[in-house]
């Protein structure tokens, strides 16, 4: 029993029941009160005499709920996706959030008819930390495998979390325009539902912009009638051998309900089974063992075989170039913010509300005397016509794993997949994405005197990434983004970058995403000026950047034109033009205090990019 302290005295507090302070009580009135999967329960004890009765400490209750458990397929679905063969390494995830606190005990994911070798099944974190990971054990051919972690792992309600399987074969099943998925308390988003990445395992934060889904999801459990305290917290569970979840409750600062007994134990069964969404079905078992028995026949699309890796120069192919805008044949999914295997690219009509975007005039393949970067002098040269080269990785993506390889004058109607260093790009023209990452690794290339981008349409992708490159007089055209900096030494000069979006991008010139040390970004043309889902021309604020040089360039459009912030080391932005008005909201927004700022200034352009006058200096603005 608490200590209760008596009123006119000042003396040390002394036990209730052995007081000689106080009269002898009438009989005491004692309230359990049971906290439900949070609380400590209190007793109080009231005396005539106290106006202020102490807390009595009651035994602490060992709460038991029955589970119920849910995912977004259950392993009774039927289903006919499309399925990609890839031939190479891949993470495929599902993006989701839980509207209550529970606990994620397992990956079940959708096995494709052909893919081969150990799967994997991984739980990441919004920050990309993998809270757990379990190999799939005894798989079926194909259909739904299913797999569960050691120990269940708990979730946030609210947070959002990645579900993962990793294929070293790469034949998955996908389909786009995936939508909303909703299964009990998980949901995913409307977009960005299909996340990935190639090469080794790891958090699979690219995505494609036709918002796939890879049939990979959560098997997460709840408990259904947990209230929803302020101040959250999530409880640590354990498992049973007949699947009933027991835990301690931690005390949560608001009484919920009293408890039914004396003992305070309280035992609550599940009102009902649960419900699957979007597919209705039965309750899905505490263990499930994988379905022996095929799945329904699925279309199968395959890619195109991989040819051999040239040498050191790669000759065209004589074949005609594809027409800009024709159908793709793969449906890779498309990274963000790199890599676009399925280009969607190759596809115009991909979204009927997209803001497209003017194409440029064909280049010259000149020098842009005395003035900026335009169409007319950079991108392939008008003395060039380039011959498409064949694809080698599937759909129409060309990859390089030669260390050394030139490719000079080629057409790739596809994604350009740099895995070797040292490669080096000229008069070329790539329909896709330009992309030197596998796994953690990122290759070494220059590109010059090239056009990056369809002529017609807009991919949300960027047009040239990821780190350890230099581009020179490179022309990119419908790309929501244009350069992406990812890592180490990228140097961009006298480039034109024309920007495009589609609803939900945040389209930017020149992006920087875990970016590293040593970014020059000299005298280049940015017009955003025709897109509408944006953020800004130049948009450096990833904390990760060290040592930044933006000089000499023109730039238009975006909410606000110049963004520049949490970079660290020396940061110079220098002589700079910026179109006057072009903004949404305003001209900068800057860590002042930390950059070398100077010459900047507000200007008027012509048709042709010609300054046409100075309106006045351009100050930093945080």
């Amino acid at each position: 029993m608490a200590p209760n302290k008596h009123p006119r005295h000042g003396a040390k507090p002394r036990y209730a029941r052995t007081s000689r302070y106080l009269p002898r009580p009438r009989p005491a009135l004692l309230i359990a009160t049971a906290l439900v999967a949070a609380a400590i329960p209190v007793a109080a004890v009231v005396t005539r005499h106290s106006a202020n009765p102490g807390p009595v400490a009651a035994p602490e209750p060992r709460v038991t709920l029955q589970a119920k458990e849910v995912g977004f397929w259950s392993r009774d679905d039927r289903l006919s996706p499309p399925v990609h063969r890839d031939r190479s390494p891949v993470e495929l995830g599902t993006r989701f959030t839980a509207a209550q606190d529970g606990w994620v005990i397992g990956v079940r994911f959708y096995k494709a008819p052909g893919e081969k070798g150990t799967h994997t099944g991984s739980l990441w974190d919004s920050s990309g930390t993998r809270l757990a990971t379990v190999t799939f054990r005894d798989e079926s051919r194909n259909g739904w495998q299913e797999a569960r972690f050691g120990s269940a792992v708990p979730v946030v309600g609210g947070k959002v979390y990645t579900v993962s399987y990793h294929s070293e074969h790469g034949t998955y099943a996908g389909r786009p325009s995936a939508g909303t998925l909703r299964s009990g308390p998980l949901s995913t988003a409307a977009r960005r539902v299909g996340v990935y990445t190639y090469g080794p395992s790891r958090f699979p934060h690219r995505w494609n912009p036709k918002n796939y889904t890879y049939y990979v999801g959560p098997v997460y459990r709840w408990l259904d009638r947990e209230p929803a305290p302020s101040g959250r917290q999530v409880p640590s569970a354990t498992r049973s051998r007949d699947d009933v979840v027991t835990y301690t409750p931690r005390p949560w600062p608001s009484v919920s309900r009293v408890s039914p007994n004396p003992s305070g134990e309280i035992t609550i069964e599940p009102s009902a089974p649960p419900s699957f969404e979007p597919t209705p079905g039965p309750s899905v078992p505490p263990v499930v063992e994988p379905s022996a028995e095929p799945s329904a026949e699925l279309s199968v699309v395959p890619s195109a075989r991989p040819s051999e890796e040239p040498t050191t120069v790669v000759s065209p192919s004589r074949e005609p170039s594809r027409t800009p805008g024709g159908e793709p044949t793969g449906g890779r999914p498309t990274q963000s913010p790199a890599h676009s295997p399925s280009n969607p690219a190759q596809n115009p009509a991909q979204s009927p509300a997209q803001s497209p975007a003017p194409p440029p005039t064909a280049p010259a393949g000149s020098a842009c005397p005395g003035g900026y970067p335009t169409p007319a002098c950079t991108g392939v040269p008008r003395s060039v016509s380039p011959l498409r080269k064949a694809a080698n990785l599937g759909g129409n993506d060309y990859q390089v794993t030669t260390p050394g390889t030139v490719l000079d004058g080629v057409h790739i109607t596809g994604d350009l997949v740099i895995n070797a260093d040292g490669v080096t790009v000229r008069n070329s023209q790539i329909d896709g994405t330009v992309i030197n990452e596998r796994g953690t690794r990122q290759y070494s290339f220059t590109i010059s005197d090239s056009t990056v981008g369809p002529a017609n349409g807009c991919v949300s992708t960027p047009g040239v990434g990821e780190s350890h490159y230099t581009a020179t007089r490179v022309l990119v055209r419908g790309h929501g983004d244009g350069f992406r900096v990812s890592g180490d030494d990228v140097t961009i000069r006298d480039s034109y970058v024309h920007l495009c979006s589609n609803p939900g991008d945040h389209s930017d010139g020149i992006q920087t995403y875990m970016a590293g040390k040593g970014l020059v970004f000299q005298h280049n043309t940015v017009d955003q000026r025709d897109a509408k889902d944006i953020t800004a021309p130049i948009f450096i604020t990833d904390p990760r950047v060290v040592d930044v040089t933006l000089t000499d360039n023109l730039v238009m459009g975006g909410t606000y034109s110049i963004q520049v912030k949490n970079a660290h080391g020396r940061v110079v932005v220098r002589d700079n033009r910026l179109v006057n008005r072009s903004w949404v909201y305003g001209p900068v927004e800057a860590d002042c205090s930390s950059i070398d700022w100077s010459g900047n200034t507000l200007v008027t352009v012509d048709d042709d990019y010609r300054v046409t006058s100075t309106v006045g200096a351009l100050p930093c603005h945080t």
